[in-house]
């Protein structure tokens, strides 16, 4: 008997640990656990070749995978060899493919295709969305400000009204069920995914012992208990109330701290506004019929209360993020000193780093984009920083002003993790410094910018060497030492840069791995580039 047993601990092979067999992701590593790993660096169908295991669920794993023909990404969910055998399941898994792919809106993970290959493998594809899910946002930062939490539900519903009036109901409407895609003003925006528990929504007239027998046939979606609707447990067809009921759910767990959604007088003794509250409760009836109609009422009542909705989206990746989390966390335990106090030694000083005007002014002007009407503050806490703004001005910027900037700016405007650094460099980038490379260099391919980079550095940062090594074809290594004020937080800007000039050399897929930085007590900062 104890043969026949499941294991209690299942080997990783992203560490090379073991880990409880109910854990979803690596504890050391972050990768999602499951799936078949075999399949990866596989081609399926003759064209989308398997990068890597995104996550797992019961309508099968989510693999990244690249188109071969065309070079794009996606998301491919492959369906279990075990599921495809079930005339029902296989049935569903396509039609409700072929009826998401005929729905678009700008909130909802949109179907790129669908098939069967030659060697039985089900899957669709979907786009590949760069981000994290609202439930990973909620464990790290709940209660969210007001303005975020209304806007990502609002995004939500928007992306429900969407299916709804394609007659389809989502029926797993959870935090867990949202990704989060961060525009280039550091705004994070929601894309409704995870379709696998979805139905078609029964005629008012029609009776539940159809889609009762039907559901029955599928595998179950665990869908977190406070997110399920009442009347599901009453076997009620499926219907857009059960939703809008998720929806109210998850809007109370936004303003909740932990994420653990509170109701009623427990939500306005948080500081919601009772407005709020009230559409909370209002979501969040029992009784289907006492809640909002449809998802575009109750969006039409949180509207005031939202902010933006539509932007540009960033192309930080999830690969950055994760190096930033890592050496942000070493800085705060590190207790590196601010640069605002570093300043004031620096005033008294001649031994401190200079910026060329053509590099730190378009940074500090592309974090005054970023931060907008509250560049003010900013200000107000780095002296003299106005001194450096004016366009033409050939007055090298010190670099410190520069990292104290951004770290003030991170602090107020951002999460405190640098990635708000990230999307100053970005927005300096695409504003200022892609024409300046134009201009003084022409066109080049993203390898000799590489090298150019380093050939440039003495001129344009002074104080400091750079080495460009190990460039070659689609990859490039930048080592960088000898900084007299070092800092992650001009670091994360620098990264951001390389990122985005890569881009618009034509370079796609960029990753910048930013694996050590002097900033945090590493003797060299050092950034890895791949590209296609």
């Amino acid at each position: 008997m104890a043969d026949d047993a499941a294991p209690s601990r299942v080997s990783c092979p992203h560490c090379g640990g073991t880990h409880k067999a109910a854990r979803r992701r690596c504890t050391k590593t972050g990768r999602a656990l499951g799936g078949d790993t075999r399949l990866v660096g596989q081609l399926i169908d003759k064209r989308y070749r398997i990068v890597r295991l995104l996550g797992d669920g019961p309508f099968g794993a989510v693999y990244k995978a690249e188109h071969v023909t065309v070079g794009r990404h996606v998301a491919l969910r492959i369906l279990p060899s075990a599921l495809v055998a079930r005339p029902m399941v296989l049935h569903r898994f396509f039609r409700e493919a072929r009826l998401m792919s005929s729905v678009a809106g700008r909130h909802l993970h949109s179907l790129l295709d669908a098939g069967l290959s030659p060697e039985g493998l089900a899957y669709v594809a979907y786009e590949y969305v760069r981000g994290r899910s609202l439930a990973a946002a909620l464990t790290v930062d709940a209660p969210l400000r007001l303005e975020h939490a209304v806007t990502v539900v609002c995004e939500v519903l928007r992306g429900l009204a969407a299916i709804h009036e394609s007659g389809f109901v989502h029926r797993a409407v959870s935090p867990e069920s949202v990704l989060l895609q961060m525009a280039v003003s550091g705004t994070e925006h929601a894309v409704l995914t995870n379709f696998g528990a979805g139905a078609l929504e029964a005629a008012p007239e029609s009776g539940t012992l159809g889609a009762a027998v039907e559901l029955a046939e599928l595998p179950k979606v665990f869908v977190p208990p406070p997110y399920v609707p009442p009347e599901r447990a009453l076997g009620v067809a499926p219907h857009r109330r059960e939703d809008i009921f998720g929806a109210g759910v998850m809007l109370a767990a936004c303003l909740s701290p932990r994420g653990e959604p509170r109701f009623g007088s427990d939500l306005v003794h948080l500081g919601v506004p009772p407005a709020i509250e009230a559409i909370v409760a209002r979501a969040a009836q029992a009784r289907p019929t006492s809640r909002f109609e449809t998802a575009g009422e109750m969006c039409e009542f949180l509207s005031p209360y939202a902010g933006v909705v539509d932007e540009e989206d960033s192309s930080v990746t999830e690969t950055h993020k994760s190096d930033l989390r890592s050496l942000s966390r070493r800085e705060r335990v590190r207790g590196t000193v601010p640069a605002r106090d570093r300043l004031r030694v620096l005033e008294t000083t001649h031994g401190h780093s200079t910026v060329d005007a053509a590099i730190g002014g378009p940074v500090l002007r592309g974090l005054r984009t970023i931060a907008g009407s509250r560049f003010r503050e900013i200000v107000s806490q780095v002296p003299d920083l106005d001194v450096y703004l004016v366009e033409g001005s050939t007055m090298r910027v010190p670099l410190a002003v520069i990292a104290a900037a951004l770290e003030v700016g991170d602090q107020k405007l951002g999460a405190n993790d640098r990635l708000y650094c990230t999307l100053v460099g970005e927005r300096a980038a695409k504003d200022e410094l892609v024409a300046m490379l134009e201009r003084d260099h022409g066109q080049m391919t993203p390898e000799l910018f590489i090298d150019q980079v380093a050939t440039d550095w003495a001129r344009r940062f002074g104080h400091r060497t750079c080495r460009a090594t190990n460039v070659g074809r689609g990859y490039g290594r930048l080592e960088l030492r000898g900084h007299l004020e070092p800092s992650l937080a001009v670091c994360a800007c620098f990264a951001a840069i390389v990122t985005e000039m890569l881009h618009r050399l034509g370079a796609r897929y960029v990753e910048v791995n930013k694996t050590a930085c002097e900033g945090v007590g590493d003797p060299a900062c050092i950034y890895g580039a791949t590209w296609l």
